[in-house]
């Protein structure tokens, strides 16, 4: 019998026209129990989370004017 694959977990975001879906595991954790898995990952050198880190960081620092006028 062939193993059922599991359906990774998503939620919808919706921001004016945008919806964005996220797929992601730790949408399911505690926010303690995520924010370990995402330190023991950056110590670990996930090249994907340090992407992410750097992108999220990127776009802050391209923004931040729009940010604090809005703020």
């Amino acid at each position: 019998m062939e193993e059922e694959k599991k359906k990774p977990f998503a939620k919808k975001y919706q921001y004016g026209n945008t919806t964005v879906y996220v797929y992601s595991e730790l949408l399911n954790m505690s926010k303690e129990d995520a924010q370990k898995w995402v330190q023991e990952q950056r110590a670990a050198g996930n090249p994907d989370l340090l992407t992410l880190d750097r992108l999220v960081t990127q776009i802050y620092l391209e923004n931040y004017d729009k940010i604090m006028k809005n703020s």
